[in-house]
């Protein structure tokens, strides 16, 4: 039998992980190429066929060897059950659809998109959590998101105008929601390196990713990420015990100037934050914009389109143009709301809106039992997905395996549902 340190296990893994971020690059400020070329470049980057198909060279080979493995990391029976009760009900509700909603539209494309999904869910969900050590993934999501934060940085100083894109800062990605996904991890993340590296030279990389990574998300104007991560920041430095007495004092001089500033500025911190929400103020280099009425628009317009088929909804392609010809350039997202609950629904109708609702349960519970894990990396997955709920509720359903977002969450939920421990496979299985 196989065991999950087999190198060509770990080189695999790795892989998928990496190509999360190599997917999502433009490499159109350093290097000459056309902005599309066939179904090889798109954006200056990876075409999604591409990504997509790299993500089935290195996953297939990776779930076979999954099944010969001896010992994996226990998932949660709760986790497991949720998956396979999601996967069969995406399954029975793009036949529906097929047959009854998008009678119009290809339905091999639309077993394709299901098949594509649950692919991703089982492979980043399932298989890479129940392989990779937890410390592993922490540190390896760090080193990328963090070198590719850098380099977004340098790109500003060096070739200022090709990391903005309508006003926003995107670094070396293709879009923006790239850039705050790298900023994000790669600051929580840093977090965790930074309390667990012994090594003076790593204290200061982990240092100078988490000061860089907090400028970009500055940066890019994105309130909901600075408050992410401003909250992990908070409980970070809550929750883990220091050891040493420069720790200690750390802790101590913090909490004293959190406390002090609350009392001194609290009131105009308030003011600021509440302004920037509804579009009085600004964030970085984003215009003020009322991010509270312009999130209701788009849940009102979600549910118009939920209201159509609320039984079996839109389907997984439901925020693209589909018909019977492929092409990602065909993205709406007038028709992509940022709610969970109204993307559910589109996508899937009440059964998947009832599924969003159980998720988001699930996470805040296992949240806080994984807050309580003696790994340090456990425990800093946990605090990145607690402070990431909010901003699930407000953004869409993550079931795309060529989004950066997607993947990350599903390793994520994967590995807070994942025992630090080792068990038998035939066990498990029995």
């Amino acid at each position: 039998m196989m065991q999950a340190r087999d190198g060509r296990i770990l080189f695999l893994i790795k892989a998928l992980a990496a190509l999360i971020f190599i997917s999502k690059i433009s490499f159109g400020a350093v290097l000459p190429i056309p902005q599309r070329f066939s179904f090889l470049i798109f954006q200056q980057g990876l075409h999604p066929f591409v990504n997509v198909f790299l993500c089935f060279l290195f996953g297939v080979p990776l779930i076979f060897m999954w099944l010969r493995v001896r010992t994996r990391h226990h998932l949660s029976g709760f986790y497991k059950l949720f998956v396979y009760v999601l996967m069969l009900t995406l399954t029975v509700q793009t036949l529906l659809q097929a047959h009854y909603v998008n009678t119009g539209e290809s339905a091999i494309m639309q077993i394709g998109a299901l098949g594509v999904s649950l692919f991703m869910v089982v492979v980043y969900g399932l298989v890479i959590p129940s392989l990779w050590s937890v410390d592993d993934f922490l540190r390896f999501i760090q080193r990328w998101s963090g070198f590719l934060v850098l380099i977004s940085l340098v790109l500003l100083v060096v070739a200022s105008g090709h990391v903005f894109k309508g006003g926003r800062f995107i670094g070396v990605f293709k879009h923006i929601p790239h850039m705050v996904t790298c900023a994000t991890v790669a600051f929580i993340f840093s977090l965790g390196t930074f309390l667990k590296d012994a090594k003076a030279k790593h204290k200061i990389l982990d240092a100078l990713i988490l000061g860089a990574s907090f400028i970009a998300i500055i940066l890019t104007g994105t309130r909901s990420s600075a408050g992410a991560a401003v909250l992990a920041f908070v409980v970070t430095m809550i929750l883990h015990k220091t050891a040493s007495n420069q720790g200690r004092i750390f802790k101590f001089a913090f909490t004293s100037f959190v406390i002090t500033f609350s009392m001194f500025f609290g009131a105009k911190v308030y003011d600021f934050a509440r302004g920037i929400a509804t579009g009085q103020a600004a964030l970085g280099g984003r215009e003020a914009q009322d991010g509270i009425a312009s999130r209701w628009e788009e849940v009102e317009r979600g549910f118009q389109i939920f209201q159509e088929e609320p039984l079996l909804g839109h389907g997984l392609l439901s925020k693209f143009a589909a018909g019977n010809d492929v092409d990602v350039s065909n993205y709406n997202a007038m028709k992509d709301p940022h709610n969970i609950f109204i993307s559910a629904g589109v996508v899937g109708g009440w059964p998947l809106i009832v599924l969003s609702i159980v998720a988001l349960i699930f996470m805040l519970l296992g949240s806080f039992k994984a807050l309580t894990s003696p790994s340090i990396a456990k425990r800093q997955v946990a605090i990145y997905l607690l402070s990431h709920i909010p901003i699930l509720v407000i953004y869409h359903i993550h079931l795309s395996i060529g989004g950066m977002a997607d993947r990350l969450y599903w390793m994520v939920f994967g590995f807070v549902a994942a025992s630090t421990l080792r068990s038998d496979a035939s066990s498990e299985q029995s």
